[in-house]
């Protein structure tokens, strides 16, 4: 009996202490990305339209070699079939891309990338 008493104060605390908590969380996100479909597209992107509306992960590339790259460091293998794009040119190659730029891709089920975007800000 004591139990249940004390266990129904302790009871209303915890749900008010887990309420805010969750309501800090949420007011915490940043509010300039987009998780359309589970992709991101963040704002201040200037892409051109043959780009996708949406990237599985973005960052700045601080390696880049033939068979894969580090965007800020996450190692990823390029697929048998990547293709690269910049803002200028849809079917560019693996030296329009140096160490520094900043990326977007999109990833297959076995979590390689299959597509590297250049991403210029507006």
């Amino acid at each position: 009996m004591i139990f249940d008493k004390i266990f129904r104060r302790r009871r209303g605390a915890l749900l008010v202490c887990l309420g805010l908590a969750i309501l800090f969380v949420l007011s915490a996100a940043p509010g300039d990305i987009s998780y359309a479909k589970g992709r991101i597209m963040r704002e201040e992107w200037k892409v051109p339209n043959f780009y996708p509306r949406g990237f599985d992960g973005y960052g700045k590339i601080e390696v880049i070699e033939r068979n894969r790259i580090v965007v800020d460091d996450s190692a990823f293998e390029f697929s048998r079939h990547v293709q690269f794009a910049t803002p200028r040119d849809r079917n560019a190659g693996i030296y329009d891309f140096s160490v520094g730029d900043t990326v977007a891709f999109l990833l297959n089920e076995k979590r390689e990338i299959v597509s590297l975007w250049y991403i210029e800000f507006r």
